[in-house]
């Protein structure tokens, strides 16, 4: 396992598509359906999804990726690139399978997601610095190059909400891309559902 930084095993993650799951129930509601799937004979056969409702974004997908290389992936939409994505990140769980990730991950989902409107430049790059896991000296030591790879110097200490969505998407851009990845010797983190 040295040499591998990422293991994904057998991994799948299913959506129930349509109908939306009741988001206003009541405690009495949850005790119900809490009792109905315990007791014997009793099902709740109303909130059960069936297969029509229900669709694979990725299914039995493995593969490892050793120390020091780079994989692509590519696919038409809908082939579950970015789902694959969210699990690596720890978006979101798998249902079947799981992803075992040696060091940092950072990815690219949504640039900028995270951004506060009311806060500057300034005040993100250090916010959501922090949030992709980089420490305040890191930070401190990239702020100069994030900026400038940005093209948002004149506007630094402007609140986000005043910029252009092109300004937005490049100071996202750059702050995401300026992450580095730990060594591999970082501690494993185990994704699993």
């Amino acid at each position: 396992m040295n040499d591998i930084v990422i293991r994904v095993e057998n991994l799948g993650k299913r959506y129930r598509i349509g109908t939306a799951a009741n988001s206003y129930r009541t405690l009495r509601d949850g005790i119900v359906d809490t009792f109905a799937r315990l007791t014997p004979g009793r099902s709740n056969l109303a909130n059960r999804p069936s297969a029509a409702n229900l669709i694979w974004a990725l299914q039995d997908i493995s593969f490892e990726v050793p120390r020091g290389k780079v994989l692509g992936i590519v696919g038409r939409n809908g082939a579950g690139k970015s789902t694959l994505l969210k699990i690596l990140s720890r978006v979101t769980e798998p249902t079947t399978g799981q992803a075992e990730i040696r060091g940092r991950v950072g990815s690219l989902l949504e640039v900028g997601t995270g951004f506060h409107p009311e806060l500057t430049g300034r005040e993100n790059i250090y916010l959501n610095g922090a949030i992709l896991g980089m420490k305040r000296t890191e930070i401190e030591r990239k702020y100069d190059e994030i900026v400038e790879f940005s093209e948002v110097a004149q506007f630094i200490d402007t609140p986000v909400k005043r910029y252009s969505s092109g300004m937005y998407l490049r100071l996202g851009f750059s702050l995401a891309t300026s992450v580095r990845p730990q060594p591999a010797s970082a501690p494993s983190l185990l994704v699993t559902p």
